[in-house]
């Protein structure tokens, strides 16, 4: 973890990442860079839907491989941060919102929005993602549904679990900030801020599991940010379609 920490991308990365307007240049530029992981896969001209559906399983891989480096009684914790990239999606089909296409050609999201809105939380009963039938209730979080079941599985020792407190005080904050933010608001300061903030618990609880939670953190902040200039990138080379 410590090294691909010490391999993130710059402030110099982001700027020429983000000013690349070319969807294939802008792959061309990941490959041979840090974020190269996240990219492999894609085709030269990759529409939006398969950029978020790869980089969907990319993460999966991704958290699973930080799984396999922890101690065994830390690994279901870290394993269920997998989960994270769903949520809002699960979110939205707990509100009873309508399925996109996307959603059913998941292999994830399928079966749950292949049933009508009352039954969906039956639907997650005996897979990976029972714990968040709580959050299919009336008014629905799946997030808190999440954020209980990952405290669940943290380690018992008082030692461990207050780092990973402040990981999770650090994640509600930000997103209760977010949510509170007027529309035209940029998130890009409140999403700095919490970079920080996780890289310095990050450094000061080395080997732990509050480091592990920090580090998939950084991890995911770094894909969303990815995504946005994939997804930009993407769009201004689609095909304008006749009106």
């Amino acid at each position: 973890m410590q090294a691909r920490f010490g391999a993130r991308p710059t402030i110099a990365d982001w700027q020429q990442i983000e000013a690349t307007r070319e969807v294939g240049a802008l792959l061309q530029l990941l490959r041979g860079g840090p974020l190269g992981r996240w990219t492999a896969r894609l085709p030269a001209r990759p529409g939006l839907h398969e950029i978020e559906r790869r980089l969907r399983e990319e993460w999966m891989h991704a958290v699973d491989e930080v799984a396999r480096w922890q101690p065994e009684h830390w690994r279901g914790a870290t394993r269920w941060m997998r989960w994270i990239v769903y949520l809002p999606s699960l979110q939205k089909i707990a509100r009873g919102g309508r399925a996109l296409a996307w959603m059913r050609a998941d292999s994830v999201l399928g079966p749950i929005v292949a049933r009508g809105p009352t039954e969906r939380a039956a639907a997650l009963r005996g897979t990976p993602l029972e714990p968040l039938q709580s959050g299919f209730t009336e008014p629905p979080d799946v997030a808190h549904a999440w954020s209980r079941h990952w405290q669940s599985l943290w380690p018992r020792a008082q030692a461990d679990r207050m780092p990973l407190a402040r990981v999770l005080a650090l994640l509600r904050e930000t997103r209760a900030r977010l949510a509170e933010a007027p529309p035209e608001a940029s998130s890009r300061e409140l999403l700095r801020a919490l970079e920080r903030r996780l890289a310095l618990v990050f450094r000061r609880c080395p080997l732990s599991p509050a480091a592990t939670a920090s580090f998939v953190s950084l991890m995911m902040l770094d894909q969303q940010r990815l995504r946005g200039a994939l997804a930009v990138s993407s769009l201004r080379d689609a095909p304008v379609a006749p009106p």
